[in-house]
């Protein structure tokens, strides 16, 4: 697994990141990311959703219904996994159809999905490093 590793040092350099990658993502994939709360991953998101035309308002974590649909080309579902108690409860709210679907599919929180993602996904891995200072690591997984 190569992956490309990128200092953020401030929250606009996540938002230029995010902004910069979303166009990479195609309908289908799966982008998942971890770290500790606080770290930038809803950040991330809003920052991708904008940049495929969504509006910013609109982008929030979906912490307390674990899944959020935003309107953009092509479609993006925001999963936030942080109350999952169990990785099986994602099959209630319709997990496998949302993978199967042709959308972009953004999981916060994606290692409480052990076992359930595809085979193949991209993960941001975000480690604080400082007040606004972030290490961004991306890899494309394949299992």
């Amino acid at each position: 697994m190569r992956s490309l590793e990128i200092i953020s040092h401030s929250e606009a350099q996540t938002v230029a990141l995010a902004t910069r990658l979303s166009d990479a993502f195609m309908p289908g994939d799966v982008v998942v990311l971890n770290g500790e709360l606080g770290c930038g991953k809803t950040t991330f998101v809003r920052a991708l959703a904008v940049a495929r035309g969504v509006d910013e308002k609109l982008v929030n974590s979906p912490s307390y219904t674990f899944v959020n649909e935003y309107k953009a080309t092509p479609p993006i579902y925001h999963f936030d996994l942080y109350r999952l108690q169990e990785p099986e409860e994602l099959h209630e709210i319709g997990w496998d159809e949302y993978l199967k679907r042709d959308g972009l599919v953004v999981v916060e929180w994606g290692e409480r999905a052990r076992g359930l993602l595809p085979a193949t996904f991209y993960l941001l891995q975000f480690d604080i490093l400082g007040d606004t200072e972030r290490k961004i690591e991306l890899s494309r997984v394949t299992e």
